[in-house]
């Protein structure tokens, strides 16, 4: 049996490692996120000329201010993942802080750069999506449902608003950030019950430290509720075609898996398959609502 094993190098494991603290799947999201905004606005006009490359500016944008984002996070959190995740790339100390901080600056003054040649609109974004980011790490997120509240905005309007006001009108784009919205503040809540151990060493005031995890657990089950019952709403009230009902029904089964999921008497166990899974229902939401528009 042949084994193929590949080249290593500091050099290669620092640049595996600067990958990582980027947490591409993330960043994948946004870049997807963005396209199905430009979607929900024009359909497959929003990839044809112009407007195909005005999406591609916003989507690069939007991803560079993910993998900023994300970057940040890790610095901000890193006496937490030191506890919940001690391989991440800073917490194992594989990279330095200073990297951290790197691919914060370069990330944010990307997707700002990029935003200049899209609308006073996206600067505006952006700009507000970089502040935000930051206020959240340093401040919000230890302030009960505030950051929850506030880190689920700045995803749902740079992930589609963002990326439809690149090709036109951007109110079909409202319809698919309000989805985005309320299934992120699920997942930010069960996060942060996955999270407890880390947040409780530092003493954040994330809502389930205040709570409890059971009554963080029904808030997030709460609001995914909400959200099932709200998926009519585009049919019923905005036009949306017959097929969208048809596209929305395993995205609302994938919705009562996680709030099921949540009422496990396992809450720790069950909390990191949840938030996976809302993860992908997201975007899923948010290709139904595009393919089945109006």
């Amino acid at each position: 049996m042949i084994t193929l094993t590949l080249p290593s190098s500091p050099a290669l494991n620092k640049l595996h490692a600067l990958f990582r603290l980027t947490r591409p799947g993330n960043v994948l999201m946004f870049f997807v996120g963005v396209g199905l905004g430009g979607v929900l606005v024009a359909g497959e006009a929003a990839f044809t000329g112009a407007n195909g490359v005005r999406l591609l500016l916003a989507a690069v944008s939007a991803a560079a201010m993910g993998a900023a984002a994300n970057a940040l996070n890790d610095v901000f959190d890193l006496d937490i993942d030191r506890i919940n995740r001690p391989d991440r790339p800073l917490a194992s100390g594989t990279l330095p802080l200073a990297a951290g901080w790197g691919v914060w600056a370069a990330g944010s003054l990307l997707g700002v750069g990029l935003s200049v040649l899209l609308s006073p609109a996206h600067v505006a974004i952006a700009t507000a999506a970089v502040a935000l980011s930051f206020l959240y790490d340093a401040w919000l997120k230890r302030v009960p449902l505030a950051g929850n509240l506030v880190v689920s905005a700045v995803i749902a309007v740079t992930l589609i608003v963002y990326g439809g006001w690149a090709v036109g009108d951007p109110f079909p784009a409202f319809i698919g950030a309000g989805f985005a919205f309320l299934t992120n503040l699920a997942r930010e809540l069960i996060k942060d019950i996955e999270d407890m151990a880390g947040d409780a060493e530092v003493q954040a005031r994330t809502w389930p430290l205040v709570v409890g995890s059971k009554w963080a657990a029904w808030t997030a089950v709460a609001v995914l509720g909400l959200t099932v019952l709200l998926t009519p709403v585009p049919y019923l009230a905005f036009g949306y075609a017959e097929l969208y009902l048809l596209l929305i029904l395993p995205t609302s089964a994938l919705l009562l898996r996680a709030a099921w999921l949540m009422l496990s008497t396992d809450l720790r166990a069950q909390a990191g398959r949840a938030s996976r899974l809302l993860k992908g229902t997201m975007l899923l939401g948010i290709a139904a609502l595009a393919l089945g528009g109006a």
